[in-house]
């Protein structure tokens, strides 16, 4: 006898979370963001809701994680909106849709009869390393080494450029508070590598998600003057040797804009995955 009838949704509470586990596992490697957001499940202020079309597993889930909603569907773009969504949605803060793009624009068709609609959308290409990358050698007087807590107050100027200029969506305030809060969370939580010249750190790259047998990097800036000398292709290729050390695929995201990015990220063996989209709303 079926558990649940075909095709209902429902909210899964801690005692559950062997559902959407089941699913992000079996797609994990197009749902990495998705995967770490749920091993950190807040069960309390996040939320997963689960798609059953039959049988004891997940077909699809939703996952809203500190205002943003995940849509795994799956492959799927026929996906029955969940009928309390309306209702869900008027208590949650909602800031960004965040998953593959065809998935995305079926959540987005699901919001616009609420009257939710983005205003802005930023496409990325979704990228993945297997193996280990080519050899990418560093230019003259460049060295790597992880960052310490100790570098928080001279990284804090070069992470407040990236997130003006890679991450904070068009007319967004920038805060500085917010900033140190996510470096410092970076420096002590994540995985993070530094280039540096004569003493001085002039890049960086981080970890800002790890899944279950994968890690997603980001976070990759070079100072402007020492930009066009081989110096993000060399640190990338540098830690994603460090991270398959560990025996763990590698993702991220590029937008699709970022030219440079994209052939720093070929060169270091990286191959388009998917689409990927972010809808801020």
């Amino acid at each position: 006898m079926e558990k649940f009838p075909i095709r209902r949704w429902w909210k899964a509470h801690e005692i559950e979370r062997i559902w959407p586990e089941t699913l992000l596992r079996m797609k994990e490697i197009y749902y990495v963001a998705a995967c770490s957001r749920f091993r950190t499940m807040n069960f309390v202020n996040d939320h997963a809701w689960v798609l059953t079309s039959g049988g004891m597993g997940a077909s699809a889930l939703l996952l809203h994680s500190k205002g943003s909603l995940f849509p795994v569907f799956n492959g799927k773009t026929d996906i029955t909106p969940p009928f309390f969504l309306e209702r869900a949605l008027k208590n949650i803060p909602l800031y960004s849709l965040q998953g593959l793009s065809e998935e995305v624009e079926t959540l987005q068709a699901m919001l616009l009869p609420l009257g939710l609609r983005g205003r802005e959308t930023v496409d990325f290409k979704l990228m993945t390393l297997g193996k280990k990358p080519p050899p990418v050698k560093p230019p003259e007087g460049i060295s790597f080494r992880r960052a310490k807590r100790s570098d928080i107050e001279t990284l804090l100027p070069i992470q407040s450029a990236y997130e003006r200029e890679e991450v904070l969506p068009a007319g967004s305030f920038y805060n500085i508070r917010a900033c140190r809060y996510n470096l410092e969370r970076i420096v002590t939580k994540e995985k993070t590598l530094l280039a540096l010249t004569d003493g001085r750190i002039v890049a960086k790259i981080n970890t800002n998600a790890e899944s279950y047998s994968r890690y997603q990097i980001g976070g990759v800036y070079v100072l402007p003057e020492y930009r066009g000398r081989g110096v993000a292709s060399c640190l990338t290729a540098a830690f994603s040797r460090l991270l398959l050390a560990e025996n763990k695929g590698i993702n991220l995201f590029v937008n699709n804009n970022n030219t440079a990015a994209r052939k720093v990220y070929a060169r270091c063996g990286f191959e388009t995955l998917a689409d990927y989209r972010i809808v801020y709303m």
